[in-house]
């Protein structure tokens, strides 16, 4: 492999002078070359400095999985911008809130993107808008076409600042499930760090003969991170959809041979349903990863008896890189685990006190690692309040086994206080999952009126299950506490959910509250 790259303005254009014909990306019915991508980088990094970018603007990228994120990201790299990624799900509210935030100096916006957040982007004061696919449809002398903004490009000469290892890179919003988004910074050092912990485990080292297939979104660091940095580190190749779909996804794998693929778990799910009825080669797989929320132990059991190959669950967070833990550093695959922390990466349970807990205690997990962001964009408390003494505080409740494998408990703030015992909505959730016709459990803790709470649960059957609350319930009340039973369990087609697929527990919470049937 070529010596590690420095910065991310580095990861194409090494492997582009090295075998300009390698195969580097698939993306929108297009297969680029090295060559043609770090071309294409390259006159998007031109128009860049050419709208007048410098060193250190910010440039938001509200783009779906398409070749402008790839080289409107790369490309603000190469001229040591910094990036800051929106979620394609925000709508006007949420992408008012990080443009207020970060006051970019450019924003480029994805045609099919544009109607759920026209308004704040018009009221905005960011000086330039620049529309992929077609026209720009509002008449705001700030707009351009993408084919405009390309075609003003000039070469940018020496004039130009390139980035350092530890100039700010990307910003990169946390998903908001919980209250208003703050803005994640990693510089080019810490995002590199963490690909090459990531691509250094135990049982994973991804090479130039590898491919991954991303379906997630770049603009989650899962995607941007997992997917293409950490292939593009090892001159590896990309196969990127536009979006989701399970029979487009298992149709590239064949195509292309993939070899790496990310996935999250309510995408197994849908997975399962096609492997059910359809048959498709998957032999190239070899690492098939999970993250961004627990995957119940009968899902990962069915999918891998059917697709025949192993699934690796990881752990990690925006705030960390994002990868902390994964099975692929351990010599086996425990389900259930999210394995031991990956090279690099020092990691403890603590209690609320910042105390070490016993062997086989609870605890929340604090993790270092030179993959930890910055910090919070212009929040320093929030900075200070999840940082103790250089540990990164996650929120996220685990157990530790004799191996050093963790198992994630739930997240703290999502802990049910029922009467004074506490109650963690995977256990009912897992419960839950294990009934024959249950594909996905979510669980809400809502005080009633004396003040305690009760947990709620929504369920996402199976197609064609019969399945009833009764049924539900019963079960419940023969496998855990009687206070661990839900009050009620709602029947939904699927859950509010980030663009990761993690639940939005926020807005089921406010489900519950909206029907009046916590009292």
């Amino acid at each position: 492999m070529s010596a590690e790259p420095r910065t991310l303005a580095e990861l194409i254009a090494t492997h582009a002078r090295e075998d300009s014909t390698r195969f580097a990306l698939a993306i929108d019915g297009a297969k680029l070359t090295y060559g043609e991508l770090d071309a294409a980088i390259e006159r998007t990094a031109d128009a860049l400095f050419a709208a007048g970018i410098r060193h250190g603007d910010r440039v938001a990228l509200m783009l779906g999985n398409s070749l402008p994120f790839v080289t409107a990201f790369y490309g603000a790299m190469r001229i040591g911008a910094v990036a800051v990624a929106l979620n394609p799900m925000y709508r006007d509210r949420e992408v008012a809130t990080i443009l207020e935030d970060s006051e970019p100096s450019l924003a480029i916006v994805q045609g099919e993107l544009w109607p759920q957040a026209a308004a704040s982007f018009l009221a905005s004061s960011v000086p330039s808008l620049v529309f992929t696919e077609g026209d720009p449809p509002a008449a705001d002398a700030r707009m351009l076409s993408w084919t405009a903004f390309l075609a003003a490009a000039t070469p940018r000469g020496s004039a130009a600042r390139g980035p350092q290892p530890n100039d700010l890179a990307l910003l990169c919003y946390t998903s908001g499930t919980t209250g208003r988004p703050k803005g994640a910074m990693h510089s080019h050092a810490t995002l590199l760090a963490n690909c090459r912990q990531a691509g250094t485990q135990l049982r994973r080292h991804p090479g130039s003969e590898d491919r991954v297939l991303v379906s997630v979104p770049l603009g989650h660091l899962y995607g941007l991170q997992s997917g293409i940095n950490g292939m593009f580190r090892v001159g590896g190749s990309c196969v990127v959809l536009r979006r989701f779909d399970a029979t487009a996804t298992l149709r590239a794998i064949e195509e292309y041979r993939c070899t790496y693929m990310l996935g999250a778990p309510a995408m197994f799910g849908k997975w399962l349903e096609v492997l059910e009825r359809e048959r498709f080669d998957l032999t190239s797989l070899r690492v098939v990863t999970t993250g961004t929320a627990s995957l119940a132990a009968s899902v990962l059991d069915r999918f891998v008896a059917i697709a025949n190959v192993a699934i690796s669950e990881s752990y990690g967070l925006t705030e960390a890189g994002p990868t902390t833990h994964s099975n692929s550093n351990g010599p086996v695959d425990k389900i259930g685990s999210v394995g031991p922390p990956i090279p690099d990466v020092e990691s403890r349970l603590v209690d609320a006190d910042g105390n070490v807990v016993p062997p086989g205690e609870p605890g929340e997990i604090e993790v270092r690692s030179p993959g930890l962001m910055l910090g919070y964009w212009n929040a320093p408390e929030a900075t200070a309040a999840t940082f103790r003494d250089g540990w990164l505080r996650t929120g996220d409740v685990a157990v530790c086994d004799a191996d050093g494998y963790y198992t994630i408990v739930d997240r703290l703030k999502d802990m049910i206080s029922v009467s004074g015992f506490k109650v963690w909505p995977r256990e009912i959730e897992d419960t839950l999952v294990a009934y024959p016709g249950v594909r996905e459990a979510a669980v809400v803790g809502v005080a009633d009126a004396n003040g305690s709470e009760r947990p709620y649960a929504f369920v996402i059957r199976d197609p064609d299950a019969d399945v009833s609350e009764d049924a539900l319930l019963a079960h419940v009340t023969a496998s855990l506490a009687r206070y661990k039973v839900p009050a009620r369990i709602e029947f939904v087609d699927d859950f509010p959910r980030v663009s990761t697929g993690k639940v939005m527990r926020r807005e089921l919470r406010q489900r519950v509250l909206a029907l009046g049937s916590h009292a």
